[in-house]
């Protein structure tokens, strides 16, 4: 691929305002006889491997892991195979971890790992985008007894944009590089203080500490003698070969006290400091520099948060697991079957190599090294997605091969190794372009038959898009022509837009996959894209709105608070909710009134009943038998009276005590009668706590004593009648 870049510059800068909208790029990509990436650390590791490979005719570039990362996906598809030798995790950024991941698995392009001190596992790339595209796993089993490492993360409040955002993807990519035998935990200070948010264990499958990093709440430090403390106790117990602790911080907290970091030194236990967004003091910077330092640790002042992912990665390698084995080693050919090393069968000595195991599926593993745990694997390859992958556990260079680089068959070997893993050839007869319209990407490609006779219709070809992020989506293409088809994706985000489209074409005889590529640049973000005002749009949003149009000719004397002359916006409220409500309301109102009827009486007694008040209408009664009794009481003939006035006064009693209960069966007076003497006479005792009567119940109490004087006269008369006939009695008027 080749890279354009065009850059306008003005006669005066007074006469452009917006300087990030002058530059333009572009990617092209130029058919060659095959291009190799060689990604290393220092020449050295490449020396041998690349002068090798350009003896047999291939193209060999090398760079280190920052130029990779500045290149980015684009970049990588220039290359029809990349070899990292010897290169960390920790050196290249995340988006370039996942870009070479799709440049194997979506652009169809080949990739090869070599061995070291800071390849594989030992070099943090367990659980990366790139793992998955190799045919190794880089984690051993527990079978294999090798040294662990046990890992404290000390998380402080950092004052920085996403602080807590970046505090755990700083976490969560320690935790990734370690194997799962490996200890972890995490230390945060909360409201009790600084203490283990996650204690320090064994890492297992990563889903629990991961977890607890997502689930954690970062406080703002006092000072690092608790926390490190509590680091220093939890690690100190802890079965482990090496033991290190890294701090993330922006630099505030007071340093542990001089006698921890001695503890820490005897107990060889590393500390290194990372300050992010420091506050700029030098007493900070110095504090975080000597704690570090001190222990042996390594101290970072980090300005870009972006940065962050990689050095935890780096520094999480120093406890890996042990998974060098060093020695002399003579490999061993173990498979036949056809592959990038068939007709080699005999291989010189090695002093080193990283431990791997096989991965379950199509792996194919033609070399291994004999163990005492079993054969483990040197040399690995597979096809992965629509690209090529292998796997050589030692390195190229005179570390751990310097018998091989004087091998007679060294040229040859990796040679055919290269070959065999490089991406096929573009097809000539397949073109691609790329263009925008706006924020969308407009893929057009156009396919014809050999020597260019026909169009290729109903092609079943698969599209890939890799955005600025590395991450691959597919591309939906219709054709829209004999030979022609379309396809779109946004491009709003700056940078560069990669665009595979996989093509099956013949060769040898069989249909194998092939590519072709097409890329778009986005160099400035979108907010710079436009360089005039849209005075059309703001008119009509001003005249819907009643509002007007202010034009800053002169900015001083425009007052876009000014409301002279302006309406009041008024918006109509809708209401039929409310209404529908009410109406149900009211509806089951009126049903209620005309199909329930209640007794007005039960209506009343109820209601007096809630206030307390009831109606008494003894006393205009008891009045009544007052006036009686005196009457009685004249002296007569007889003495106590006749039978006939005893009669009366027995069912003049009996009439009160039958109005002791009024219709409704309420208790209205107690009446109590005695019998005196030998007439008998009566009395009626009135309740104290009676209410006196209202004056409607004045015709009821008539009522009452005509019936009591009717009762009368009956027995007046019948005690006339008795009283002539025995000649004791006296008529009464």
């Amino acid at each position: 691929s080749q890279r354009f870049a065009a850059t306008f510059t003005p006669d005066s800068s007074a006469d452009d305002s917006i300087l990030e909208n002058n530059v333009g790029a572009g990617v092209t990509f130029v058919a060659g006889g095959g291009r190799v990436l060689i990604v290393h650390d220092s020449s050295e590791e490449s020396q041998a491997l690349a002068t090798a490979l350009m003896e047999g005719g291939l193209s060999v570039e090398r760079r280190t892991p920052s130029e990779l990362d500045a290149g980015g996906a684009a970049f990588l598809n220039g290359f029809d195979a990349v070899i990292l030798a010897n290169v960390a995790r920790g050196d290249i950024n995340p988006e370039t971890d996942r870009a070479l991941h799709s440049y194997v698995h979506d652009l169809g392009g080949g990739l090869m790992m070599l061995g070291g001190p800071n390849s594989f596992g030992a070099g943090g790339w367990i659980d990366s985008a790139v793992s998955k595209a190799l045919p190794v796993k880089m984690d051993p089993p527990a079978t294999r007894q090798l040294v662990r490492g046990a890992l404290a993360l000390i998380i402080h409040a950092c004052e920085m944009a996403n602080g807590n955002y970046w505090s755990q993807q700083v976490a969560i990519a320690a935790i990734e590089a370690l194997t799962r035998l490996d200890l972890v935990g995490i230390i945060v200070f909360g409201m009790g203080g600084s203490a283990w948010h996650f204690p320090l264990q064994p890492v297992g499958d990563k889903s629990a500490p991961i977890a607890a990093v997502r689930s954690m709440m970062v406080g703002d430090m006092p000072d690092f003698e608790s926390s490190v403390g509590a680091a220093y106790e939890g690690l100190i117990k802890a079965n482990a070969g090496q033991k290190h602790i890294i701090i993330i911080s922006d630099g505030d907290p007071q340093p542990p006290s001089p006698a921890l970091l001695g503890k820490l030194k005897a107990a060889r236990i590393t500390v290194t400091t990372v300050m992010v967004s420091g506050h700029g003091t030098a007493t900070d910077n110095q504090n975080m520099k000597m704690t570090a330092e001190f222990t042996g640790g390594n101290f970072y002042n980090v300005t870009n948060p972006k940065q962050l992912p990689k050095i935890f990665t780096k520094e999480a390698t120093v406890v890996t697991r042990s998974l060098i084995s060093e020695g002399e080693f003579t490999p061993q050919s173990v498979s036949g079957l056809p592959g990038p090393v068939r007709g080699f069968d005999r291989f010189p000595m090695l002093r080193g190599y990283v431990v791997t195991v096989p991965r379950e599926g199509l792996a194919q593993i033609p070399l291994v090294v004999p163990s005492k745990e079993g054969n483990d694997p040197l040399y690995a390859w597979w096809n992965y997605g629509i690209g090529r992958s292998v796997a050589f556990t030692s390195d190229a260079s005179s570390r751990w091969a310097p018998q091989w680089i004087a091998w007679d068959d060294y040229r040859a070997f990796w040679e055919q190794t290269v070959r065999w893993l490089m991406r096929p050839a573009a097809p000539s007869n397949v073109n691609v372009k790329v263009r925008t319209e706006g924020e969308t990407a407009i893929v057009e490609v156009e396919a014809v038959g050999e020597n260019n006779q026909g169009f290729l219709n109903f092609l079943n070809s698969k599209a890939v898009v890799l955005d600025p992020n590395g991450d691959a989506k597919d591309l939906e293409l219709q054709q829209t022509a004999p030979g022609r088809y379309r396809g779109e994706f946004p491009a709003a985000e700056m940078g560069s837009y990669l665009v595979n489209v996989n093509v099956p074409t013949e060769r040898d005889g069989a249909t194998v996959p092939s590519s072709v590529q097409a890329a778009l640049s986005v160099p400035y973000p979108k907010e710079f894209r436009t360089v005039r005002d849209n005075e059309p749009l703001a008119t009509k949003i001003s005249e819907r709105t009643k509002g007007r149009t202010l034009r800053m000719e002169d900015p001083k004397v425009v007052n876009p608070f000014d409301r002279t002359g302006l309406e009041v916006p008024s918006t109509a409220k809708r209401v039929w909710d409310l209404m529908a409500i009410l109406a149900a309301v009211f509806f089951i109102v009126d049903v209620a009134v005309r199909r329930l009827s209640v007794e007005s009486g039960l209506a009343k007694r109820l209601a007096q009943r809630t206030l307390g008040h009831t109606e008494n209408v003894g006393d205009a009664t008891v009045a009544a038998w007052k006036k009686a009794r005196q009457k009685s009481d004249k002296p007569t003939g007889g003495g106590g009276g006749t039978d006939a006035e005893r009669q009366a006064r027995a069912e003049a009693a009996k009439a009160a005590a039958s109005n002791r209960f009024d219709e409704s069966g309420a208790s209205t007076l107690d009446v109590a009668a005695e019998t005196k003497g030998e007439g008998g006479g009566a009395s009626f005792k009135k309740p104290g706590a009676a209410a006196p009567p209202p004056k409607d119940a004045e015709p009821e109490a008539d009522a009452h004593t005509s019936r009591l004087l009717k009762a009368k006269k009956r027995a007046t008369g019948n005690d006339e009648t008795d009283g002539n006939a025995s000649g004791g009695g006296t008529p009464r008027g």
